[in-house]
């Protein structure tokens, strides 16, 4: 793989982390340089252990595993992270609109004990309990827009849309005619 190729690869990651991160709400350019610069310098020490994996998959896979890590933390920092931490976390961060009061601490490796305390007080609750219900179907009424449609279609017979056709079509062939014998000589 020539140079050309490798940094076009790295180009391509460094938007795609830069998507990333602004998915999860980090507006402030300063804040958004200094976790891409960070991320992408681990993730290429990562690529170069392991040169067979391209830097895109290298760099999201990192980026995905400190977030997941991050707001594993922010739900609950006794335990090892796991998904339904990363979950709650997530869900508090966007839910609660943590990002608005704390927009630099998105993947803080020791964010503030404010806001891990407003992330572990956010009470998710699940919506209400599903109830089943029948439909019934109900007639519509279209008013006398449905007597006018049904008495047309009453009287609608294939003589009428016949007898026009054929008036168009002598009508064609009347202009045409006089297209041939007065225009072409």
């Amino acid at each position: 793989m020539g140079e050309v190729d490798q940094l076009e690869e790295w180009n391509a990651a460094v938007l795609r982390l830069g998507d990333y991160l602004r998915a999860h709400r980090v507006h402030d350019r300063a804040h958004l340089l200094r976790l891409s610069l960070e991320l992408l310098e681990a993730a290429r020490a990562e690529h170069a252990k392991q040169p067979e994996r391209s830097p895109l998959e290298v760099t999201m896979a990192l980026a995905t595993d400190r977030t997941e890590a991050w707001f594993s933390q922010l739900a609950d920092d006794s335990g090892p992270p796991n998904t339904q931490l990363a979950a709650r976390g997530r869900a508090a961060w966007f839910a609660s609109g943590l990002y608005r009061n704390w927009p630099s601490s998105f993947l803080d490796p020791s964010p503030p004990p404010e806001l891990l305390e407003a992330a572990r007080s956010a009470s998710l609750e699940a919506g209400p309990a599903l109830e089943y219900s029948s439909l019934l179907r109900k007639e519509v009424d279209y008013g006398p827009m449905e007597d006018i449609a049904h008495e047309t279609w009453e009287q609608f017979s294939w003589g009428h849309v016949t007898r026009a056709f054929v008036i168009w079509v002598f009508i064609f062939f009347a202009l045409y005619g006089s297209y041939l014998y007065f225009v072409r000589p």
